[in-house]
Formats: structure tokens, C-alpha cells, sequence
């Protein structure tokens, strides 16, 4: 039998074996109790929702960004249903979610579009089992944002696939890749499985602008260069695009145009001196010119000859020249016609001029030109036809 020593000092030794034990819980009730304040702080502040629901879907936890997105204080969230807090169409459709996690015991990520202040924002959500509390937990992200930029970029990628205008972009980054659309490959005659690399370089000593190019399959084309900065996301590198266009049917165009109004410049210029030279006999030695448009070096070489050769083949001994028609009879012109005039009188013919405009007539008097037997001036080309039919009849006589 123990001795009351003995006794004593495995009592002494339990009561320190239980001090030592309290001592222990203590602490670990401290360091749990520090854990889940650090929890709850987390949970608090963190930028993304957080929440939990027990088995009938009654939320028991609703950390701060979760409450306010839907407009209350997690006090006013902690016992409230889905359906109390959103539209009855969304709420079933996460509710249908969580009820397939607590059947199955398998997470779920889902995307749920839900209407915040009269906005439809997108909520990427995992949902998963609590395990022993019998209950539901989430965490919950905004990809509003996301979404919209990956439709932006869809958009982007479905524009330049089918654009007709060749579009290369160069990173600024050197690890990121090169991009190039069809058009460029097909503008470029290159594969269509050519890499952007191979464009780049087909391309990387041309200035922007419009210029010439030879082409991998020896065809020349026209191509319309521009090139701009794609600035980066958050002051970021970004990268360098170049949009090309295959102008050479622009320009084939343009040159036809051009060669085709030539062609038509000049057959007009030709009938306007065909016309300015056509001989009017209207009496017995009698010839009557009009002078329409302009009268330049090579139209008035024509007009001399063409006068010059009827009145050889008509015996003229009188040429009406009618400058009403004429227009901007300046000193060049002025001279031209003094030229025509001398000539005349040199194959023994004299010259009427008529419809002599006031710039025509200081024109023609600053240019020396005089009036002599040779040469005669009247206002009207009605009066000059009087004139020369009456001198015609008294030659008769």
C-alpha cells in the first residue's frame, strides 16, 4: 500500500501535469482565437466576395465587398435566402448550383450574370461543400471587366481576320509574339502559313507613306502604309502596328484616268484649232475667220498656216479675222495675232480685224501694232461683212 509520501508527490505531479495541461489549452484557445480574427479580418477586407450557407441556403457568413454589392451590412445578409437579396430567376439559378455541390460533394466554378445598381455585372464564383458544418461556402470575383475586354478582343480579332487591309503588330516587348492577319500574307504573296516574323521583315525598311513594292513572286504593287502605337495596359510597353493597304488598282485607276483625260484634253484641243481654222468664204476673194478660245504658240502657228494656204487657194484679196470669241488676249496672244497680220499683207492680202475687246485693244496697241492700208478695224463682225460684200461688188464693176 502507498505511503501518504507517495501519495503526495503523484498528486503534487498531477496537479502540475494539469496546470501544465491548462496552460496549453490556453494557449491554444489564444492562438485559435488570434487565427480566426486574422479569418475574419481577412475575410472582411478582402477583394472578393466571401460567404457561407447552411443546408436550407440561409447565408450564416457575408463578409464585407459581398454585403455592400448587394446593398445592406453582412448583419442584414447573415439569415437572409438568395430570393430575398436578387432577381428570383438569378437566385434559382445559383441556388440550382449549390444544391448539385451539396448532392454530388463536388466544387463548382460557374459564371453568373447578376444586375447590380441597374448594371449586369459578371460574377466568376466557386462554389464548394464546408464539409463538417454542413453547409455551403463560396468566394467570388467581378470579371465584369474581363469579359469586356475578352469580348473587345474577340471582336478585334474577328475584324482584322476578315479585314482586306494587311495589319502587323510588333510588340515593343521582345519575348511577345508577332501577330499578322490573311490580308497581309495574301498582299505580301507569302503562304498563308507564313509566320509574322517573315512579313515584319518583308517590311522593315519601308517608311510609312505610299510606296512601291516588289513582291516574293516578282510582282510590282502599290502599298499605303500607316503606322501607330498601341499604348500598353497600365503604362505598359505596348506595341507598334502597321496597317497596309494594297493601293495599286487605286492607282491603275488614277493613271487610266489621268491618260484618258489627256486623250481627251488633247482631241479637244485639236477640234478647238480645227474649228478656230476653219476658212468661211462668203464672197468672191473674201474669207472670214473666227477666233474662239485661246490662242496659244502652237494654235497660232496652225491658225497662220491655215490662212496662209486659203488665201493662196482661194486668190482672197481680204481675211476677216473675228476676235469676239477669243479669250484673254494678252500680250502673248496680241502678238501672235500682229504675226498673222504682217503675214497676210506680206502675200498681198489685207486683214479686218472685228470684235476687239478694250483689254484686246490696249493689248494689241502696246504690242506696236499700227493700222495702214494693209489693215483695218471695225466694231462688229456684221459691219465688216458689209464692209468687204461692198467692196467686192465694186470690184466687179
Amino acid at each position: 500500500m502507498p505511503t501518504v509520501q507517495e501519495l503526495e508527490a503523484e498528486i503534487a505531479a498531477l496537479r502540475a501535469t494539469t496546470a501544465a495541461l491548462q496552460q496549453a489549452h490556453e494557449e491554444q484557445r489564444r492562438q485559435l482565437s488570434q487565427t480566426a480574427s486574422l479569418l475574419r479580418a481577412i475575410a472582411e477586407y478582402a477583394p472578393m466576395v466571401l460567404y457561407a450557407k447552411d443546408l436550407e441556403g440561409r447565408f450564416t457568413l457575408s463578409n464585407r465587398l459581398h454585403a455592400t454589392l448587394l446593398g445592406r451590412t453582412p448583419d442584414q445578409v447573415v439569415g437572409k435566402l438568395e430570393s430575398d437579396l436578387l432577381d428570383t430567376e438569378v437566385a434559382a439559378e445559383i441556388q440550382a448550383v449549390m444544391d448539385r455541390v451539396l448532392r454530388t460533394g463536388t466544387p463548382s466554378v460557374s459564371e453568373f450574370e447578376i444586375p447590380i445598381d441597374d448594371r449586369e455585372r459578371v460574377f466568376l464564383e466557386h462554389i464548394f461543400p464546408l464539409g463538417g458544418s454542413n453547409g455551403i461556402g463560396g468566394v467570388a470575383i467581378d470579371v465584369t471587366e474581363r469579359k469586356r475586354a475578352e469580348e473587345a478582343v474577340r471582336v478585334f480579332e474577328a475584324l482584322v481576320h476578315h479585314s482586306p487591309d494587311g495589319v502587323l503588330v510588333r510588340p515593343n516587348t521582345p519575348t511577345a509574339p508577332m501577330f499578322c492577319n490573311p490580308a497581309l500574307r495574301r498582299i505580301l504573296a507569302l503562304p498563308p502559313d507564313a509566320a509574322a516574323e517573315d512579313a515584319a521583315a518583308m517590311l522593315a525598311d519601308i517608311v510609312p507613306g505610299t510606296t512601291e513594292f516588289m513582291r516574293i513572286d516578282g510582282v510590282r504593287v502599290d502599298l499605303e502604309l500607316t503606322t501607330f502605337a498601341i499604348p500598353g495596359a497600365a503604362g505598359g510597353r505596348g506595341a507598334v502596328a502597321t496597317q497596309i493597304r494594297d493601293v495599286t488598282r487605286l492607282h491603275n485607276a488614277i493613271r487610266e484616268r489621268e491618260r484618258q483625260d489627256k486623250i481627251i484634253r488633247q482631241q479637244q484641243a485639236e477640234l478647238i484649232a480645227e474649228m478656230s481654222a476653219q476658212m468661211l468664204p462668203i464672197a468672191h476673194g473674201v474669207l472670214m475667220l473666227p477666233l474662239i478660245g485661246t490662242l496659244d504658240e502652237s494654235r497660232s502657228l496652225h491658225v497662220r498656216e491655215a490662212v496662209l494656204d486659203a488665201i493662196v487657194r482661194h486668190q482672197a484679196r481680204v481675211i476677216i479675222l473675228d476676235l469676239t470669241g477669243l479669250r484673254a488676249v494678252d500680250t502673248t496672244p496680241a502678238g501672235h495675232i500682229i504675226q498673222l497680220v504682217e503675214a497676210v499683207k506680206m502675200i498681198g492680202a489685207r486683214t479686218v480685224l472685228t470684235g476687239i475687246q478694250p483689254a484686246a485693244a490696249v493689248a494689241l496697241a502696246e504690242h506696236g501694232m499700227q493700222l495702214d492700208g494693209s489693215l483695218m478695224v471695225l466694231g462688229t463682225l456684221q459691219d465688216a461683212v458689209q464692209l468687204t460684200l461692198a467692196m467686192a461688188r465694186k470690184r466687179r464693176r
